[in-house]
C-alpha cells in the first residue's frame, strides 16, 4: 500500500511519468487488484508507446484473468517493440501451451532461450511440450539442461522421472523422484509417481510408505488408490 502511494505522489508531481503508472500496475498486481493494474499499465503505455515491459505485465495480467488473445495481442506488441524481449517470447509460449497449441509454444520457447540461454524454466516448458508432442527423449534433454541451469527447480526432476517412467528407465525415473523430494520434501506428485513405480516392481511396504505421504501432502487418494491398482495388473 506504500508503494502505491508513494507512486500517487510520483504521477501528481509528473502525470506524463510512464514507469511511475507501470510500477504502480505493478503494485496493483501484487496485490490482486487486476482492474487497476491494467488501468495503470494501459495508461504507461499510451504515454510510451514503446514502453515494451508494460505491454508484457498487461500480457501477465491478462493470462491471470485467462483473457489468453488479449495476452498474446500484448505480447506480440512487446515483440515488435523490441524483438530481444525474452521474456515476452517466453510467456506468449506458456500462453500457447495453455491454447494447446504446443508447436507454437515450443517456437516461442526456443527463441527466449536464443535470447537467454540460461532461462530454464524456459526448458522446462519446452520439454513439457515435446513430453505432449510424444517426443519423450527431446523432453529429457531439456530437463537436461534446466537442471544444468538451476540444479534445485524440483519440478525438473520430477517432469524428468515422468519421462524416464513413460520409457520403461524405472530405476532413473525413481532416482529423479529421490532428487525431487530431496529438493523439495513437501512435492506429493513426487511421492505418488514413486510409488506407482514401487509398485510395479512389487515392492508394496515401500509403495504404500510414499503413497501415505503423498495423501499426507494433499494428494487426492481416491485417484492414488486406482492408479496404484492399476499399477499391479501390470506387474
Amino acid at each position: 500500500e506504500g508503494a502505491i502511494e508513494d507512486y500517487d505522489e510520483a504521477i501528481r508531481l509528473n502525470p506524463q511519468y510512464a514507469e511511475a503508472y507501470s510500477n504502480r500496475g505493478a503494485a496493483y498486481d501484487d496485490l490482486g487488484q487486476f482492474q487497476r493494474a491494467i488501468e495503470d499499465y494501459s495508461e504507461a503505455i499510451r504515454l510510451n508507446p514503446q514502453f515494451a515491459d508494460a505491454y508484457v505485465n498487461r500480457g501477465v495480467v491478462y493470462t491471470q484473468l485467462g483473457e489468453l488473445e488479449r495476452a498474446i495481442d500484448d505480447y506480440d506488441e512487446a515483440i515488435s517493440v523490441n524483438p530481444q524481449a525474452a521474456t515476452a517470447y517466453y510467456n506468449r509460449g506458456v500462453v500457447y501451451g495453455n491454447l494447446g497449441q504446443l508447436q507454437r509454444a515450443i517456437e516461442d520457447y526456443d527463441e527466449a532461450i536464443r535470447l537467454n540461454p540460461q532461462l530454464a524454466q524456459a526448458y522446462i516448458n519446452r520439454g513439457n511440450a515435446y513430453y505432449d508432442l510424444g517426443q519423450v527423449q527431446r523432453a529429457i534433454e531439456d530437463y537436461d539442461e534446466a537442471i544444468r541451469f538451476n540444479p534445485q527447480l524440483a519440478v525438473a526432476y520430477y517432469n524428468r522421472g515422468l519421462a524416464y517412467g513413460k520409457l520403461g528407465q524405472v530405476q532413473r525415473a525413481i532416482e529423479d523422484y529421490d532428487e525431487a523430494i530431496r529438493v523439495n520434501p513437501d512435492l506429493a506428485e513426487a511421492y505418488a509417481n514413486r510409488a506407482l513405480i514401487h509398485t510395479l516392481l512389487g515392492d508394496d511396504a515401500k509403495a504404500q510408505q510414499d503413497a501415505n505421504r503423498a495423501v499426507g501432502l494433499g494428494f487426492d487418494p481416491a485417484l492414488l488408490k486406482d492408479a496404484i491398482e492399476e499399477a499391479k495388473k501390470q506387474r
